[in-house]
């Protein structure tokens, strides 16, 4: 959900952008891209994909139930 989010996102600001063009502010899809990235950056570097990413795998994983193998050596 978050990926089609991102993609959504930078569609209307994509479709923004040429409409703010026409109307001579350029420099301000370039403001809003630039904050938006900078936000995506600052979300990995923290690492807080890192851990919704973990999260979101573990939810979903069921603990394993008894003994499944033993080692004989």
């Amino acid at each position: 959900m978050r990926q089609f989010l991102t993609y959504l996102t930078i569609a209307v600001v994509s479709i923004g952008s040429s409409w703010l063009y026409m109307k001579q502010f350029g420099a301000v899809p370039f403001l809003l891209l630039s904050i938006f990235f900078f936000y995506k950056t600052y979300d990995e570097v923290t690492g807080r994909a890192k851990k919704r990413r973990e999260t979101k795998q573990m939810s979903h994983s069921s603990a394993p139930a008894g003994k499944k193998a033993e080692i004989i050596t």
